[in-house]
């Protein structure tokens, strides 16, 4: 009896435990299939397809004629997964490689690290890869899990250094980035990015928006699907036009030769920056490679800094070019008119305990003011100078421009310094300075100092009677070129120093620029440098009648601007005025055209 119930007993706790596993096993088969069909058949794809991303090409950039400057060459990298570095020593896959490719071991694995403590998500081993270790990699596939080819747009600059200051370069986007504004903009560590120049300045409108595509693999990886499933489509960049003419930039480029300083030109009619060359310089198509350390610290520390761009990151005494500010600023003042006559020049004049030399020795002797610009006279112009504050002369400066950024793409340009009282207050304490700070600051030197580019809207500025607006360096398809405010100076004013700067060409110290085919009117400058030799400054603008291009240069410790900046001037203006270049700007252009009389 007692065996029989045992034995019933034993049947119910059989059937109940039967039952229940069967309830578990029914419960999760349900919760799998029905509650979790999503995620589990997501799971399940993932395990033959896999998501790559597609970087989105880049937008081109071009001059103002279409030619391209900067564009994009697809090439293939060899790329690891990060879990090659264990500890940051390589696995069994990564040994195969290094002795396959025969890749120098530490200075690779030194570079994989490197990648790896940056947070990239894949290591490339090979950038840039041959044909031939590509097809290594597709053949020994199953030797090497993890190891991708990847297909990826690489910047490419078609024309080196001539540009690189210009157009700027990529580089692949670092924590620092991410810290700032890439981080919000659905930036990734190892994207590229726009570093200087147009592609930093345009980085949005260049860019475009990556894909994101689905792909069947196998269980090496490789892709074996006939189809492509796009999760989101790749959106290409937009392309950029530049203002500046490759011809016009490759004559000023060689113009400069190979001295340090720099030349920018541009258009008096729209501010438009039609050449604008830095020398020394550095081919951008460096910047899109790998470099060894060994390698940037060899840039970085160039003594000859080929990394500064000297159109707008240089700042220079403008020397006598700021003469004609001086004069203009005494015109409107009328402390002086354009036919006085100061004491003579003997070579220089004593103020307080200093004696301030001229830059003739000999001196100028009794001069008016015409040819106290036309050839130079310092000692004029010290005179002149004490006629007035050194807010008034400042004030005059400023209206030109002077004293702040006037570029469109660079955000590391300098403002320069123009010195009022408020500078010299501070710099040397209320009313511990004297008015002997305005026979430096008459004659361009002291604390003053300017860019190239603000140089060159100044010389632009004289042209057109202050109606050149702010340079541009990106051609807009739609120009609306705000308008400068008014000079405070009278027309025949701006009348004079326009003939006086013609004379300087004609007959004074900017002889080397004058041409037989067409009037220039400049001004030279020899810009004094505590640490080498003088600077060499030359402006310009031509033809004089009805001027088209001003010009500013400037060479390092080159010595006289006379001798050495104005030849450049002059074989730019001749490329300018024998090229078909002017023609078609002037005919784009004829709104901007300023008709005026010429000297008599």
């Amino acid at each position: 009896m007692n065996s029989d119930q045992d034995l019933l007993l034993r049947q119910r706790v059989f059937r109940i435990v039967v039952l229940a596993l069967f309830l578990i096993l029914t419960g999760n088969l349900f919760y799998m299939m029905v509650l979790r069909h999503g995620f589990y058949q997501e799971q399940a794809l993932e395990n033959r397809q896999v998501r790559f991303p597609v970087s989105a090409p880049r937008g081109r950039i071009t001059d103002r004629y279409g030619t391209i400057l900067a564009d994009n060459l697809y090439i293939a990298d060899i790329s690891l997964p990060r879990s090659v570095l264990s500890s940051d020593q390589p696995d069994s896959t990564l040994d195969r490689l290094l002795r396959w490719f025969e890749l120098p071991r530490e200075e690779t694995l030194e570079r994989l690290r490197h990648q790896k403590k940056k947070g990239r998500r894949r290591l490339t081993l090979v950038a840039n890869a041959s044909m031939s270790r590509i097809c290594a990699v597709q053949e020994r596939a199953r030797q090497l899990p993890g190891v991708r080819v990847e297909s990826r747009p690489r910047r490419r600059y078609l024309f080196g250094s001539m540009l690189s200051h210009l157009v700027g370069y990529v580089g692949e986007v670092d924590q620092a980035d991410l810290d700032t504004t890439a981080g919000g903009r659905g930036y990734r560590l190892g994207d590229l990015i726009g570093k200087q120049g147009v592609e930093l300045a345009l980085e949005n409108h260049l860019r475009g928006r990556d894909g994101l595509k689905l792909e069947e693999v196998n269980a090496s990886n490789r892709i074996v699907g006939r189809r492509t499933i796009w999760l989101s489509e790749v959106e290409p960049g937009a392309d950029v036009a530049m203002t500046i003419s490759l011809s016009l930039q490759t004559a000023m480029d060689q113009a400069l030769g190979d001295g340090v300083g720099c030349g920018v030109a541009i258009s008096v009619g729209t501010g438009e920056v039609l050449a604008a060359s830095s020398k020394p310089s550095f081919d951008s198509n460096m910047m899109t490679m790998s470099l060894s350390s060994a390698q940037w610290k060899a840039l970085i520390d160039d003594p000859a800094k080929p990394f500064f761009n000297r159109i707008v990151q240089a700042t220079y005494p403008p020397a006598s070019i700021y003469k004609s500010i001086t004069s203009l600023a005494g015109l409107a003042l009328g402390v002086i008119d354009t036919n006085t006559v100061l004491e003579p020049c003997p070579g220089g004049m004593d103020f307080g305990n200093r004696y301030f030399r001229c830059w003739k020795r000999s001196g100028h002797g009794l001069i008016d003011h015409t040819e106290a610009m036309v050839f130079s006279c310092d000692t004029y112009y010290y005179q002149l100078g004490l006629l007035m504050e050194i807010d008034q002369l400042a004030a005059a400066a400023r209206a030109f421009g002077m004293g702040r950024p006037v570029s469109d793409i660079f955000p590391s340009e300098a403002s320069g310094n123009i010195p009022d009282t408020e500078y010299y207050d501070e710099l040397f304490g209320k009313r511990r300075w004297t008015r002997g700070v305005l026979l430096n600051n008459s004659i361009g030197q002291g604390e003053i100092l300017v860019t190239p580019l603000q140089m060159a809207l100044l010389t632009a500025r004289i042209a057109t009677s202050g109606r050149t607006p702010d340079p541009t360096f990106v051609l807009n398809p739609a120009p609306d070129h705000e308008k400068p405010p008014a000079l405070p100076f009278k027309e025949a004013h701006l009348q004079w120093c326009r003939e006086t700067m013609w004379q300087v060409v004609g007959r004074g110290t900017g002889k080397a620029a004058r041409q037989d085919s067409f009037s220039v009117a400049g001004k030279t400058g020899t810009a004094q440098n505590p640490h080498g030799e003088d600077h060499a400054w030359f402006i310009c603008f031509a033809p004089v009648e009805n001027p088209e291009v001003a010009v500013a240069i400037i060479l390092e410790n080159a010595g006289h601007g006379g001798s050495e900046a104005a030849p450049i001037a002059g074989q730019w203006l001749r490329s300018w005025f024998a090229g078909e270049d002017r023609l078609e700007l002037m005919q784009d252009n004829k709104s901007g055209k300023l008709k005026k009389e010429g000297p008599s």
